[in-house]
């Protein structure tokens, strides 16, 4: 716009103008918010323009309007007033300079407005008033006093000023507040006039509550104008002390002290405070001055650079500190008591500056406890500490700490004043609580206040310990434990006096130890029940859930465990029932979850420290703390193993910094308190002050390297060395360097013969702590690699019985839940067997085959499983391999009686086992044949062997049945899964196998005979899988169907069958079956005995191309023709006449006798064996060979032909025809007698039941005819003679009874004799035909002797048999019979004289076949 426009309209209208250009001013003052930001500005300083073109023309219209305005005291139009105001001020200042009064009283008008904006333009005016010099006399202190009002202005939210008519822009009051600041800074440093004004003033400043905030700027311009006027300070001094309404000295100190408790605060306070003090320090008494020169800077610099403050998580509690020291020390320069009498009253009127939730008011409490310290006057320090007390709020944790640490400053000077008002608050609780038991459930504000009450007073008395002198605390201690006074502090619920009262329990403790280090020692009394007290704090409610464990539980739990190490170190020493008691409530911590890890892990850290104190202050000797020391690890055990990381982590660290202590423990003795190094009240293990030990040699006082367990403890951590997480890798590794580095350094008791060779122990020391090295500084490095190093070392740092304890305790190492690690303890067995396999005993291979059998049957990854059996294999390998597998065998057995193994989860682990046998190149063949010798032993019931049962074979090797069920299970296990090196030791060992499988067929059947069925399924199929390892098809198409058959003839046969197919695909292998079998037919089991013999049997067949082979066949079987089992001696015979034809001639004499012996055999089974192998050998037998025997063989035929077993008779008869061959020559007579005296029964025979009976009776007659030489021997080849007809049989009867009363008449009355004795035969067809034979010879035969021998009694017996005979046969033969002979010729001559005779005869024979 043009000048000359605008003077035209001011001609025309002024306050039309002014009123419409004023908002403008205001609407674009503050556009930065807006996009249109360049617009509103030129347009903002044209209208500024404008007004300053107005005040050129009318300056005094222009002031009026423009205070006019302002009096309105709307809010755009004061706002845009003030700012035209400032614009315009500099520029007519003398135009105005007669009206500043007006305008210093329309600004007074708007000091109370509380509008942002007009806040801002009155802030920005009043520095451009006091530039003009505007401000003077007590109207400047008024607006200084604005500025600084508003520099105490707090952080909020964005103001926006949503009322104002026109948009005047968007105000924070931080952003005022920096305003203000920046122009109370420029009064101080810039306008020199102000001096006279900010000085004495700003200190008043310092005083007011509202004020609190601005203490920052008030302290550094207050500085800035005393460096300013340093050259006069004499002057400002006496300014001070002019003015009355300046705040005191000791008022002033009292404040700036307290203010300077947030090291933090902006605008760097606590520096800005110390200069302050620093520049005021003349005004304090003498003495103090050069104090807080030296003091000051050092303050200064412990706060200069915050950011390096902020990463000290404990700065807050040392400033604090500092600043109480601070203050402590300046009264002790000071020493005045009248001074610290006034400034502890200004300690006391300035607790209504602080609200009791501000951290400055527990600030206050302590320096009001350090000033009442160093005043003597007991009543006004009593007046004090109740003021104090009364004038704190408990129930906030920060100000119920500043109480409790005020009170234990002052009880370091007046112990009895701070405990007698302490008791009297905690008497007036015990009043009281009645009443809060009573409002337990309607007044839960009570309870929290009496929480307060006692979280304060345990604290007040916590400190009071703490700070109490040495010499006197003992009994004070004494009496507030041994009444029991805490026990009453012990009824809060709420985390926070939870841990009040922990914290003031760790101070008692703390006051002991304290009292320790000056010279005045004393056992803390009741110390367990303080323990109990503590665990009892840091437990969790019943009704609280775990995520209510957050943060107030945990930092609870961690104060407890602090608690717990500090009561731990105190004497007396902590018994084992109170040690355990304390593991076992904070052990568990190690399980707590990783978040908040701020919080969790200093209370992890706590619990380290613990457990390291009760290490260091438990026992009397190097032995008892070993003991400890090992009970305390094994206890931690269970989270070294764990799953989750950050417990193993932990876990594994408590681990490490427990074995530095006991290291350090070892070597230079320990600290109750902690100490590192060397310090004051280390306590040296010297055997003189060690008392009951000092007699000891040193090896008493320090442990043995037996006590330390190392194989035990290191298979503990050496798969943590494996571990997943790298930062366990290396602290496992440094466990195990410390449990190494202390049993190296430890005494060997006088004689040891360890056998350490202490050079090469080093040398693996040496290298292990090589590897610690590079794990520390080199985290990328291949774990593999670096874990073989450990392991390397580790298996020549270990003795050989830590090697066989690290052996036999690696099942939980294998089971490990963390797959590299279980991986890496199984890579350490298999090396420590390796490198060391030598150096065990058979009991230590036998125990760590039982711990890695464990492991394979508990773990579930298949991977894993095979990498166990593969440790097993090694084991076997480089060991006893008959142990391992008997293990195997014996877990096996077991598994077997007490688990389905067929539906087992993962499979059968000994399945496994088997597997890996029998595939591993060196082991298959000893594995087979430790097979076989398990299935040649003799098996027997537990409970039998207990009772003697087999004390008669003692001689005998035995063995469990269920190993021996095992045995058959991997042998089928073996021949199924060994691939191609399992088939080439089964072909190796074809004839043990098939000899081991015969023998345990027969011991099986033997077995399902009894109705256990499923074994020989066992059996079956390992025989099967046998073959088909072998390939022999036919063989398992026998035993397929066969091989079920229960029926011994079957099963004899099955393995008779097997033998011949044996025989025949495998004839090389036929020789060492039989010498196996030959032997074996020894056994004291008499199934296998008889499988034995049946496979013998049938191998004898064959074995006529091995000499000395069939002669021990031949042996072994004539030897057990004799054996208690019938089968066995009728196999033996079976095979005896099976030898080749070639050979038999040689042994036929042998054969004879044995058959001889077995025709009177008991059991009939064998009787028929015998006859049936008569008929055999006589058909290859010599003369010279039969004739000895002849007549012994006949007589046993002839007991034989009466046998009810059809066979029996059949072979018998057939036999005798046999021997005819050789009844020539001497024999001829005797064998003719035989004959006769067997001819009767032959001729019944003839005619038997059955058919192959008279067939065989039939030829036997045949060829002994040509010896009884009766002419006519075409009736042996009549057609009645060859009939099977009852009427052709008894014409032949007729017809050969006509030869016979002709040829031997001298026979005829044995022939009688023989034929009377038929008519009991069990047999019908028998009686009938020895009743048609007599009353044929009495018909026939004219001999009166012989009729009146015969006549009569077979007249009686044909009359009774006709009468009670029951067959019909009988009858009718019994009925022709008398016919026949009541005809006869003969019967004329005795039928009148003999038949009283007759008739008689019967009678008696009816009476006695009554009495019968």
């Amino acid at each position: 716009m043009q000048l000359s426009f605008f003077v035209y309209f001011l001609l025309q209208d002024l306050t039309v103008i002014l009123s419409t250009l004023l908002p403008v001013v205001c609407i674009y003052n503050d556009s930065k918010e807006h996009s249109s930001f360049s617009v509103g500005l030129r347009t903002y300083n044209e209208v500024q323009r404008c007004f300053l073109t107005v005040s050129l023309v009318y300056p005094d219209d222009l002031f009026m309007f423009l205070l006019n305005k302002c009096r309105l005291k709307e809010e755009h139009l004061s706002v845009g007033a003030l700012y035209v105001l400032k614009h315009l001020l500099p520029r007519s200042s003398e135009a105005w300079h007669s009206k500043r009064p007006l305008l210093l009283e329309a600004v007074k008008s708007l000091l109370d407005d509380q509008n942002l904006a007009v806040q801002k333009a009155i802030s920005e005016l009043i520095v451009v008033m006091a530039s003009h010099c505007y401000l003077i006399g007590p109207s400047g202190e008024l607006f200084v006093e604005y500025l600084v009002r508003h520099c105490a202005l707090s952080d909020q939210k964005k103001y926006v000023n949503e009322s104002s008519k026109v948009k005047i822009g968007a105000f924070c009051p931080t952003e005022l507040r920096a305003i203000c600041e920046k122009g109370l800074l420029l009064l101080t440093i810039t306008i020199p006039e102000m001096q006279h004004i900010l000085w004495p003033f700003l200190l008043k400043m310092i005083i007011p509550r509202a004020y609190t905030s601005a203490a920052a700027t008030v302290c550094r311009c207050i500085s800035e104008l005393c460096r300013h006027r340093s050259s006069s300070s004499n002057v400002m001094l006496s300014e001070c002390k002019a003015r009355d309404d300046i705040p005191n000295p000791e008022e002033l100190f009292a404040r700036l002290v307290v203010l300077l408790h947030d090291p933090l605060a902006r605008e760097q306070q606590a520096t800005q405070i110390l200069m302050v003090l620093y520049y005021l320090s003349p005004l304090f008494p003498k003495n103090i001055d050069l104090f807080w020169q030296d003091e000051i800077p050092k303050m200064k610099a412990y706060v200069s650079d915050t950011e390096d403050l902020k990463l000290d998580p404990s700065y807050q509690e040392t400033w604090d500190d500092m600043i109480i020291n601070f203050l402590a020390e300046s009264l002790d320069v000071v020493q005045e008591t009248d001074w610290m009498i006034s400034l502890g009253n200004a300690f006391t009127e300035q607790y209504v500056l602080y609200t009791p939730d501000d951290d400055h008011s527990a600030l206050l409490h302590r320096c009001l406890g350090i000033l009442l310290q160093k005043v003597a006057d007991r009543n006004y320090v009593c007046d004090k500490i109740d003021w104090m007390y009364k004038q704190a709020n408990i129930s906030i944790p920060a100000n119920r700490l500043g109480l409790a640490k005020a009170m234990g400053l002052v009880a370091a000077s007046h112990l009895d004043a701070v405990l007698e008002m302490l008791k009297g608050i905690l008497d007036n609780i015990g009043q009281s609580l009645f009443q809060r038991l009573l409002s337990f459930f309607s007044d839960s504000y009570r309870m929290e206040e009496s929480d307060d009450i006692h979280a304060a007073l345990a604290l007040m008395y916590g400190y009071a310990a703490k700070y109490a002198p040495s010499t006197v605390i003992e009994a004070r201690i004494d009496a507030l434990v041994g009444t029991n006074m805490l026990s009453r502090l012990l009824h809060v619920r709420h985390h926070t006096a939870k841990q009040a009262v922990i914290t003031a329990i760790d101070l008692l403790g703390r006051a002991v130890i304290n009292a320790a280090e000056n010279g005045a020692s004393f056992p803390l009394k009741k110390r367990d029940q303080l323990l109990d007290y503590i665990l009892t704090l840091m437990g969790r409610e019943e009704n609280d859930s775990f995520a209510d464990s957050s943060i107030e539980l945990l930092h609870t739990q961690a104060l407890a465990l602090s608690a717990c190490t500090t009561l731990v170190t105190v004497e007396p020493k902590l018994t084992i029932e109170t040690r355990n008691h304390v593991m076992k409530a904070t052990l568990g911590f190690f399980a707590l979850p990783n978040d908040p890890i701020d919080v969790v892990n200093p209370l992890i850290d706590n619990l380290i420290t613990l457990l390291c104190a009760i290490l260091l202050t438990s026992g009397e000797d190097g032995r008892s703390r070993a003991d400890q020391l090992l009970h305390i690890l094994r206890q931690i055990d269970q989270y070294v193993s764990s799953p989750v990381e950050y417990q193993r982590r932990r876990s594994c660290l408590a681990v490490y910094e427990m074995l530095l202590k006991f290291r350090t423990l070892c070597v230079i003795g320990y600290c109750a308190l902690g100490c590192h190094g060397s310090c004051t009240h280390i306590k040296q293990i010297d055997r003189a002050v060690l008392g009951n030990f000092s007699n000891l040699p040193s090896a008493y006082v320090l442990p043995s390297r037996e006590a330390l367990c190392l194989g035990n403890r290191v298979i503990m951590y050496l798969p943590r060395c494996a571990d997943t997480d790298s930062e366990v890798r290396k602290i496992s590794a440094q466990i195990l360097d410390q449990l190494f580095s202390i049993s190296l350094s430890l005494p060997r008791p006088v004689g040891s013969s360890s056998g350490i060779d202490l050079e090469l122990s080093y040398g693996a020391l040496s290298s292990l702590e090589d590897v610690i090295a590079i794990l520390r500084s080199d985290a990328s490095i291949d774990p593999s690699e670096v874990f073989n190093r450990i392991v390397s070392s580790v298996c020549i740092l270990l003795t050989k019985d830590e090697l066989v304890a690290t052996l036999h305790s690696c099942t939980t190492a294998i089971c490990d839940r963390t797959k590299e690690s279980a991986e890496g303890a199984i890579q350490a067995v298999i090396e420590f067997v390796t490198k060391r396999g030598n150096e065990l005993s058979e009991t230590d291979v036998s125990r760590t085959t039982q711990s890695l059998l464990s492991a394979a049957v508990h773990i579930t990854d298949k991977h894993l499983r095979l990498e166990t059996l593969g440790a097993i294999s090694c084991l076997a390998e480089n060991t006893n391999s008959k142990i391992v597998f008997n293990e195997v065998l014996a877990t096996a057995g077991k598994d077997i009686v007490t688990k389905d193994i067929s539906r087992l989860r993962g499979g059968w682990p000994m399945q496994d086992a088997f597997h890996a046998f029998s595939q591993h190149a060196v082991l298959s063949f000893l594995f087979l044949e430790h097979l076989i010798s398990a299935l040649n032993q003799t098996p027997f019931v537990k409970g039998d062997m207990e009772k003697g049962d087999y004390s008669s074979h003692s001689a005998d090797t035995w063995i469990d049945d269920d190993i021996l069920q095992a045995a058959i299970l991997a042998l089928t296990a073996f021949f199924r899964g060994g691939g191609k090196v399992g088939k080439k030791a089964v072909e190796k060992s074809y004839a043990p196998v098939l000899a081991a499988l015969t023998l345990q067929l027969g011991s099986c059947h033997g077995l399902a005979s009894s109705g256990q069925h499923e074994p020989l399924r066992a059996i079956l199929t390992s025989f099967q899988a046998f073959c088909e390892c072998v390939g022999d098809l036919e063989m398992r198409k026998i035993l397929a169907r066969d091989g079920e058959q229960n029926d011994k003839e079957k099963w004899i046969n099955l393995i008779g069958d097997v033998a011949g197919c044996v025989s025949i695909k495998r004839p090389k292998e036929v020789q060492t079956i039989c010498l196996i079998l030959t032997k074996s037919i020894n056994r004291q089991q008499r199934f296998q005995r008889e499988a034995a013999a049946a496979a013998l049997s049938e191998f004898v067949r064959y074995s006529g191309g091995f000499d000395s082979l069939l002669e021990q066949m031949v042996e072994a079987l004539c030897r057990h023709v004799s054996d208690e089992s019938p089968t066995v001696r009728g196999l033996c015979l079976r095979g005896l006449v099976q030898i080749p034809s070639i050979h038999i001639h040689q042994y036929a004499t042998q054969v004879l006798s044995v058959i001889l012996a077995l025709l009177d055999d008991l059991d009939e089974s064998v009787q028929l064996t015998a006859v049936s192998c008569l008929l055999t050998i006589l058909k290859s037998s010599s003369k010279d060979a039969v004739e000895p025997i002849l007549l012994n063989l006949s007589v046993r035929l002839r007991n034989l032909q009466v046998s009810m077993n059809v066979q029996m008779r059949r072979n018998a008869f057939a036999a005798f025809g046999a021997l005819s061959n050789f009844g020539v020559g001497s024999q001829w007579e005797a064998f003719l007698e035989q004959i006769h005296a067997m001819l009767p029964r032959l001729i019944l025979h003839i005619y038997d039941d059955d058919l192959s009976v008279r067939q065989a009776c039939r030829n036997t007659l045949k060829q002994v005819a040509p010896f009884m030489e009766i002419g006519g021997y075409g009736i042996f080849n009549s057609h009645c003679f060859n009939s099977d007809h009852r009427s052709d049989y008894e014409t032949f009867v007729r017809d050969l009874t006509r030869q016979f009363v002709q040829h031997f008449p001298s026979r005829i009355d044995s022939y009688m004799g023989s034929t009377i004795q038929a008519f009991e035969a069990p047999w019908p067809i028998i009686q009938a035909n020895a009743i048609y034979f007599s009353s044929s010879i009495l018909c026939l035969c004219d001999d009166q002797h012989i009729l009146s021998l015969f006549y009569t009694q077979v007249f009686g017996l044909l009359v009774v048999k006709l009468s009670r005979s029951a067959d019909a046969i009988v009858r009718a033969t019994c009925s022709s019979s008398l016919g026949w002979l009541l005809k006869s010729i003969n019967s004329h001559s005795w039928r009148s004289t003999r038949l009283e005779r007759v008739e008689s005869f019967r009678l008696g024979y009816e009476s006695e076949s009554t009495k019968k």
